[in-house]
């Protein structure tokens, strides 16, 4: 995603989400940066946080205006726009934990070579996750792609499956993803999706790009 910034301050809407976070980029971190003069990228994503039947959202920028060599800038707000923290030496990937803190998801980042469990203080996220304590998810990554081998849809005409690294900002965090290839079926990729907390798995086919490269 990116942002022109406007310049002047445009109606703001009643709610915010995926469909409308430009704006929000755009009024309530880069016009208060006085920045407007380019187009300045970030990611976002939404998850209902504190489980009051709204999402928050939470933007990654991605310009090195708001990046270091340690990582970016991340902001969470709520639905109507107001800020609710600001955290530095950010990384990909974000997900959002089943474990909460007065009441919030916590949230895991990545900084300084690790995932990093951000906990809600009761006013806010920590701005520094790379103090924050570490967060091992590989036991579980290794459960849950033993879990894919097995399956029949794999077993059968699979082959070269590999754990999917980028996934939307705040997805779940015990939800894990494959992506494998299939002898009967070139043409498609196959998405498979384990959810360690649940045991729920999932196969849904994806464009190969390879094959539709060749093409």
């Amino acid at each position: 995603m990116g942002c022109q910034p406007q310049g002047t301050q445009e109606p703001l809407p009643e709610s915010y989400g995926l469909d409308n976070v430009d704006t929000l980029v755009n009024q309530k971190i880069l016009i208060p940066q006085k920045l407007t003069d380019k187009d300045y990228k970030f990611k976002a994503g939404v998850a209902d946080l504190n489980n009051d039947g709204n999402s928050e959202i939470m933007v990654l920028m991605q310009d090195s205006y708001f990046c270091g060599s340690g990582g970016c800038n991340a902001y969470i707000f709520d639905a109507k726009g107001h800020q609710i923290s600001a955290m530095t030496v950010t990384r990909e990937p974000i997900l959002r934990s089943d474990r909460r803190s007065n009441g919030w998801s916590d949230i895991l980042v990545w900084s300084d070579g690790a995932l990093r469990t951000m906990e809600y203080d009761g006013q806010s996220y920590p701005s520094n996750p790379s103090v924050q304590k570490e967060f091992d998810r590989s036991v579980e990554q290794e459960i849950a792609q033993k879990n894919a081998e097995i399956q029949e849809i794999y077993v059968q005409d699979g082959y070269d499956l590999s754990f999917v690294e980028e996934v939307p900002i705040l997805s779940f965090s015990h939800r894990y993803q494959f992506v494998f290839k299939h002898y009967g079926d070139p043409e498609h990729d196959y998405l498979l999706t384990v959810n360690m907390r649940t045991g729920e798995l999932t196969t849904d086919m994806v464009a190969n790009p390879t094959q539709k490269k060749a093409e």
